[in-house]
């Protein structure tokens, strides 16, 4: 008995930090978005295919990082000038006149995410124990709630400052980078998939757009770009 105990204890002390990485990942692995945050991390791109064209949004270069900058900065220039475009600071102002605490979901937002950050901190030494797979899907369940309480309060704040300067900067850049960083595979060359950024927000909305658009926030996400 003494001695199966003991060769538990070196198991445990064998798991390296990568390898209880790997196995939390294992446990979300039916996260769509974290496989994909997981792929561009490792890829520095997400490659898929549409209608038998194969596709990829990349990680920015140094030299569209600075295009995308330039770009930001007319934006901003061109919103300020604007009477109609509001600061964020000024919008959270009109709504608390109006009895809309806009501030609460940031305080709310942070509880959550402590609160996330613990729960993963204990799914990584359950792994580690080689705790019983009804304690580790204990663990996901609950962090997935967190994480889906997170996404709904910044969803309802992000409704609210939609359309502040800070906001819409932020999604004209977004725009601006995923159009410079998505490109199709033609005759194992990678090319734009639009050639103008007009061309880009012109474009219908169909499966493409929407699975551009889902992996470019992900990729754009992982790198911290905006």
């Amino acid at each position: 008995m003494e001695e199966s105990k003991q060769k538990v204890e070196e198991q445990i002390k064998e798991k390296t930090p990568e390898q209880i990485q790997k196995e939390m990942m294992e446990v979300f692995k039916d996260n769509e978005m974290m496989n994909l945050a997981e792929t561009a991390l490792q890829n520095n791109e997400i490659e898929f295919t549409v209608d038998n064209q194969i596709y990829r949004v990349r990680k920015a270069t140094f030299s569209e990082k600075q295009d995308a900058n330039r770009y930001r900065m007319k934006k901003y220039v061109e919103l300020l000038k604007d009477p109609d475009c509001l600061l964020e600071k000024d919008l959270i102002k009109l709504y608390k006149n109006k009895g809309i605490d806009i501030e609460k979901f940031d305080k709310e937002v942070q509880a959550l995410t402590k609160q996330q950050q613990t729960l993963m901190f204990e799914l990584g030494k359950a792994i580690k124990e080689n705790k019983p797979e009804t304690e580790l899907i204990k663990y996901k369940t609950e962090i997935n709630n967190l994480v889906a309480q997170v996404q709904k309060l910044t969803t309802e704040k992000q409704q609210y400052v939609e359309f502040s300067l800070e906001n819409r900067i932020i999604m004209e850049v977004y725009s601006y980078l995923i159009w410079l960083t998505s490109e199709k595979k033609v005759n194992d060359k990678w090319e734009k998939i639009w050639k103008t950024h007009e061309e880009f927000l012109s474009y219908k909305p169909d499966e493409l757009l929407m699975t551009v658009t889902k992996n470019g926030a992900v990729i754009l996400t992982e790198e911290s770009t905006i």
